[in-house]
């Protein structure tokens, strides 16, 4: 936002922290006021210009209509921005239909007359790789990120793993790692209260980035650097052959102090036995989805209320405990129908290692606390040779 518009932007629906009290000065610092688009850039098959960035709120009374020239073309083309999730992040979009396009392309953008943006945007020139990994991530140790795509590699057969680096202070150690299957993706923003699970933006605008820039009809995979994805069975090509939303549960890998500081995943070697609550992660196609969040997607066929019904009551079915097999039947049927599968946590499961971060929430979370083990932790071994 030009410094000439003095607005910013004000807070979405819920002001407070998780524990009820209200957000302070420290959640305003982290908390994006005044970022417009985070980028401005084509789709992989260059039919659209998309933008990606926060919520407008009560800045759209000041910066609509917005409008675009491509290549001094004397038309202007507005910005269809629709936002999604309760307002937590919005996505705009331009036909570049019938339009010239050159290796790169002059793009001016109004916004009701008060300023304007110009720059030179590249054709896309990413190929559609199968499947790709995406996450963002800030400060990670490289040995943990290098373990990270290698186990990936290994067990899913990725194509491309693609890493938004929240300003990280170890960028050149990143960039040394970068490789033609490793992308970073600078993402310098600000991430938003981190005592509060609304208001942050940040990491919506880098899933729904890389859907829109490198997605088509291939598949996505969204874990962070601190969970590992394990099938008792290998049937993700499987699922990926059926369905255009696959979602995982997890289990917590507690911290239990390592012998040594430089310590990675095969240091734990204990898991809790019940499945933690919430925090599902997925695997989707993004020709099929409108928007991502951070555990779980809007399909395009969801947008239907029939549709929104029977998704929310085939992920309460799904948790039933001890599933008669009338009612199994009736989930695989509900799920084809869907094209969204809830795995089992008996067939899969991801790992959600509290030691592997550099404890960035410990104002209000202690990941790296010492846990005593007891009958509610269980051994696990996924690194079988």
């Amino acid at each position: 936002m030009p410094d000439a518009i003095s607005e910013k932007r004000m807070l979405n629906s819920d002001k407070n922290h998780l524990d009820g009290t209200r957000l302070d000065a420290y959640d305003m610092e982290q908390y994006d006021n005044d970022t417009v688009f985070y980028d401005v850039f084509f789709d992989i098959k260059n039919k659209y210009l998309y933008t990606v960035g926060p919520p407008f709120l009560n800045l759209q009374k000041i910066l609509f209509p917005i409008n675009c020239r491509i290549n001094n073309d004397k038309k202007q083309y507005p910005l269809q921005v629709n936002e999604y999730f309760n307002k937590e992040i919005a996505i705009g979009r331009v036909s570049l239909k019938n339009l010239p396009l050159y290796d790169e392309n002059l793009i001016e953008i109004d916004f009701n007359k008060r300023f304007q943006w110009s720059g030179r945007i590249k054709l896309n020139r990413f190929e559609i790789k199968p499947i790709i990994l995406t996450t963002i991530q800030k400060d990670n140790r490289i040995r943990w990120i290098n373990e990270w795509v290698e186990f990936y590699s290994r067990n899913f057969k990725i194509d491309q793993t693609i890493i938004y680096d929240n300003n990280s202070s170890n960028r050149d150690d990143l960039k040394a790692i970068s490789n033609e299957k490793l992308l970073i993706v600078s993402w310098p923003f600000k991430y938003g209260p981190i005592r509060s699970h609304d208001n942050q933006f940040c990491q919506r605008g880098s899933l729904n980035h890389c859907r829109l820039k490198f997605g088509s009809d291939n598949m996505i995979m969204n874990f962070d650097i601190d969970e590992l994805l394990y099938l008792e069975k290998p049937e993700l090509q499987r699922y990926i052959n059926r369905y255009d939303l696959i979602l995982f549960n997890a289990y917590r890998v507690p911290y239990v102090k390592p012998v040594s500081e430089d310590y990675s995943y095969k240091d734990f070697s204990f898991r809790d036995s019940e499945p933690q609550v919430g925090g599902r992660k997925y695997v989707y196609r993004p020709s099929s989805v409108i928007a991502n969040d951070r555990h779980n997607v809007l399909l395009k066929k969801h947008r239907k209320s029939l549709y929104k019904r029977l998704k929310n009551r085939y992920a309460k079915l799904c948790e039933v405990q001890n599933k008669s097999w009338v009612l199994r039947c009736l989930l695989r049927v509900m799920s084809m129908i869907l094209k969204m599968k809830i795995v089992p946590i008996n067939e899969a499961y991801y790992l959600h290692y509290t030691g592997i971060s550099t404890n960035w929430k410990s104002i209000y979370w202690n990941r790296k606390e010492d846990t005593s083990l007891t009958d509610k932790h269980v051994l696990f071994n996924i690194f079988k040779t």
